[in-house]
């Protein structure tokens, strides 16, 4: 088996699509991303009750990932528990490494972590111009979700931000369509408050796409869409350079799916940003 310390996450494995599953397997896997990690922390008669199968498919299920035992997969979702529960004042205890060093692994093993399957779905519904599209983010992922919001929306129509306050978030609950796109940001120290709004927005007939860290916002059970970033830095506080990398990729392929339709788009927008935004004439 891989080390534990350079080896993807759980969830991250999951949701990247790499392991190789039979169905009663798969099973096992929505049962554990629904209450990620909570469900596998456990018993294998409790999993395997979630998932409705047997105890013996738990087992191989732990085994696919490259696990010799259940108790060493659970020692390996402690791990992550631990991860996504650091505060910043815990992580300031630690020894500073190279920030560079540290941004740049942080992105390539971002990249090379991306699901072509959700990074696929994710371009599809996005580059889909009958489809409205939300943007949210929280405390620490507000820049990653402003970012695509500034990205999208001059090269296709319908894409805006959901209003901060509470009432004007459940007005645009309220008004959600069969086919509406919600892209909701939520890193550790996940928020409370981002997985009742995308519950609610669900619930309504949205489709989420979850951009989020490798260990998984409580969202990523219900979540259509899975995209992952490796946050850490080398100071006491989680980066947003990974999650921005994410983004762009995304953006990159929805322009390329969109292809005439946004030069179209921008032909019309960009005039109008520099009427508003140009030099005063005096």
């Amino acid at each position: 088996m891989a080390d534990p310390a350079t080896r993807p996450g759980i969830g991250e494995l999951l949701t990247s699509g790499d392991a190789r599953l039979t169905p009663s397997e798969r099973r096992v896997a929505r049962a554990l991303l629904a209450d990620y990690p909570a469900a596998g922390l456990d018993t294998v008669a409790t999993l395997a009750e979630l998932a409705g199968v047997s105890g013996p498919t738990v087992v191989r299920f732990v085994k696919s990932l490259g696990f010799d035992s259940f108790r060493e997969f659970q020692d390996m979702l402690r791990g992550e528990l631990g991860a996504r529960e650091a505060s910043a004042l815990s992580q300031a205890s630690r020894a500073r490494g190279d920030e560079r060093a540290v941004l740049t692994e942080g992105v390539a093993a971002t990249l090379s972590a991306l699901s072509p399957t959700e990074l696929v779905q994710a371009v599809k519904l996005l580059a889909s111009p009958r489809r409205r599209i939300v943007t949210m983010g929280g405390d620490y992922s507000q820049i990653a979700a402003d970012h695509l919001l500034l990205q999208l929306a001059p090269v296709r129509p319908n894409v805006s931000a959901l209003p901060n306050a509470g009432v004007l978030a459940a007005a645009a609950i309220a008004d959600i369509r069969a086919g509406d796109v919600w892209c909701v940001f939520d890193v550790r120290r996940y928020q409370l408050r981002m997985q009742r709004i995308a519950e609610a927005a669900k619930a309504a007939g949205a489709e989420i796409i979850l951009f989020t860290d490798r260990w998984l916002s409580p969202i990523a059970g219900s979540a259509d869409v899975v995209l992952t970033a490796h946050v850490e830095a080398a100071g006491p506080t989680d980066t947003a350079v990974p999650l921005l990398a994410v983004v762009e990729v995304v953006c990159d392929g929805v322009e390329r799916a969109l292809g005439d339709a946004s030069v179209e788009r921008l032909s019309t927008v960009d005039p109008l940003r520099r009427r508003i935004d140009g030099p005063e004439r005096y």
